[in-house]
């Protein structure tokens, strides 16, 4: 046995000797015709414009990171106090793990199997990079360095509660990131039109009597020395589901607290203003069924038989009344501590510190990276389909929409027309009954047109409840 044993370690030398005889050496000529990768790589580049040379050192490796940070602070104080007493970066509870894999109803980020803690995310090629200024060794210096990466997948969440004025999360962000386009939607609340002398309608009406002044303007007056008009009810705006676009938005500059979102689309098709047909329902968009039997406006016009007599009626709408194709125009204000789950689908991204503005290598052309610390992610964000938890008051739109109904109202093809017998019915105070279908979307288009104006603060969006990233049920850990 220790014979054959002996016999194959002497083989397999001789075998081993003479692979290595066979190695060669080559020439630089043969040797650039190889091709390897190192584990370590070396960039270098410069950048005239900015008078800044970059050294970048990355590892070709992909990592694997679960991580809790409970709070991160950079960038306190400073020469950025001049501009906001603060922090650069401060965000608390901040957690980085594997995607989800799932969603729930809402849209929320929700894990199977082991939960969020049993996954982690993958980091692809890290690096570090010098920003140097000055091209000889007496006037070099340091502009600036980064940490980053060339793709990050997982799921970043910021902060622990989803609810309205939450004390952790972003509380400071400065640097660039972008929100991809995205759609949404929001419950409206309930309201009345027609209350205020801002919402004031006009309108000309055609009166079939034999007398003069056949056609007359009438103005809706909701108050009448200072009170609300006797009668006088308004006209019911039921709550609604109305869905939005979200266009792709920059979030960029230093110690923000808060997001702004501009020109966020939404199309309402038809809003009923009276009951349902007969035989007809309701639009599935509205969420409660409102009661518009007491609906009704008080407005004037010149009299009919003289200037005093018959100068004003009682106006109701009948069944299948609406108010049609209302463009608005939305903007969004979100405190950036409202935003926790951020995913990465595969995104650069990478934390500098500069002493000047700095744009780095390879990033957007918007992403200049200023003085102090700063975040930034290459990609746009997804933050998934949004959807309003709480219901959205609408009521600084009406003023709005009224200028819209005038505008449609006083086209000579709108004339409404008030029969001999209706014209009677008024003197005592019978109201006039008229079904109309307000088109106003060529007064609110968005070309050419004068959209509907709303701004949203600080809604709370179903979607941004966190999961946890810790075994055992803690919160955070």
């Amino acid at each position: 046995m220790k014979k054959k044993l002996l016999s194959g370690l002497i083989f397999a030398a001789f075998n081993l000797t003479n692979y290595t005889c066979a190695m060669m050496p080559l020439d630089d000529n043969e040797l650039s015709k190889v091709d390897g990768q190192a584990l370590l790589n070396l960039e270098n580049s410069s950048d005239a414009s900015q008078g800044l040379n970059f050294h970048k050192l990355s590892i070709a490796a992909l990592m694997e990171l679960n991580v809790n940070i409970k709070t991160l602070q950079l960038g306190c104080g400073g020469t950025n106090n001049s501009y906001k007493v603060g922090c650069d970066i401060d965000i608390s509870n901040l957690s980085l793990s594997g995607l989800n894999t799932t969603s729930d109803s809402n849209g929320s980020p929700t894990f199977g199997g082991e939960g969020r803690a049993a996954t982690s995310a993958s980091i692809t090629n890290p690096f570090i990079e010098f920003a140097i200024k000055g091209n000889t060794a007496a006037t070099r210096e340091v502009a600036g360095f980064r940490l980053g990466a060339q793709n990050i997948m997982g799921l970043l969440t910021l902060g622990t509660e989803n609810g309205q004025n939450p004390s952790d999360g972003i509380q400071s962000f400065t640097g660039y990131m972008k929100m991809a386009q995205t759609q949404g939607e929001a419950r409206t609340k309930a309201t009345k039109f027609g209350n205020t002398d801002a919402e004031k309608i006009k309108g000309n009406i055609e009166v079939n009597m034999l007398v003069s002044k056949p056609n007359r303007t009438f103005t809706s007056k909701p108050f009448t020395d200072g009170q609300v008009t006797e009668g006088h009810t308004g006209i019911t705006v039921p709550s609604m589901l109305v869905n939005f676009t979200m266009p792709e938005t920059i979030v960029t500059g230093s110690r923000l607290k808060s997001a702004t979102v501009s020109g966020i689309r939404s199309s309402i098709p038809t809003i009923p203003l009276a009951a349902a047909e007969s035989g007809k329902n309701l639009p599935d968009t509205v969420i409660t069924v409102p009661d518009f039997s007491k609906d009704q406006l008080y407005v004037e016009f010149p009299g009919l038989i003289g200037d005093s007599i018959g100068n004003h009626a009682f106006f109701k709408m009948l069944p299948g009344s609406s108010l049609d194709n209302l463009n608005m125009d939305i903007t969004f204000e979100q405190a950036l501590s409202m935003i926790h789950n951020i995913p990465l689908n595969g995104t650069g991204g990478y934390l500098s510190l500069q002493n000047q503005n700095v744009k780095w290598q390879g990033t957007d052309a918007a992403d200049i990276a200023r003085p102090g610390w700063w975040m930034s992610f290459k990609d746009p964000i997804q933050l998934g389909y949004l959807k309003t938890q709480d219901e959205v008051d609408i009521s600084h739109v009406l003023p709005q929409v009224a200028t819209a109904i005038t505008d449609f109202l006083l086209k000579p093809e709108n004339l409404i027309n008030v029969s001999f017998f209706e014209a009677i019915g008024s003197l005592v105070s019978q109201p006039v009954e008229k079904k109309l279908n307000i088109n106003v979307g060529g007064f609110t288009s968005y070309n050419g047109g004068t959209p509907a104006a709303l701004t949203l603060t600080d809604k709370i969006l179903q979607n941004q409840k966190v999961p946890t990233n810790c075994f055992g049920g803690h919160k955070f850990c």
